[in-house]
């Protein structure tokens, strides 16, 4: 039963990896450790039994999230995002217009 559990939150570790920021970790892991307690207690196990589900748990979905965040920059670096693109060429316009008009004050304090 531990495995498959364990599986399970492997998978929604990776889920959470590809979406989310670090932060969603906590509530990730607190909601893991409560399941392993409420299925640990109602299969009447052992209260040994019932941390170590709780900490295989909490550390396979951090695991999880690890592999997670690594598929995402690993998809990230080869594959770009339309919006993300749209992003770059905005922020390259800008740049451009920041050093047009660095360029053009002198000039215009000199006029003056």
């Amino acid at each position: 039963m531990a495995l498959e559990l364990a599986t399970i939150s492997v998978l929604a570790g990776i889920a959470l990896g590809l979406r989310y920021k670090v932060f969603i970790l906590v509530p990730a892991v607190a909601l893991a450790i409560v399941f392993a307690t409420i299925v640990g207690i109602a299969h009447a196990d052992l209260f040994r039994s019932i941390v170590l589900a709780m900490v295989v748990l909490g550390t396979a979905v951090q695991f999880g999230y690890l592999v997670g965040i690594a598929m995402r920059a690993a998809v990230g670096s080869v594959i770009t995002v339309p919006h993300a693109q749209a992003a770059q060429r905005h922020a390259r316009q800008e740049a451009r217009d920041a050093v047009g008009q660095s360029r053009a004050r002198p000039e215009i304090a000199t006029a003056n």
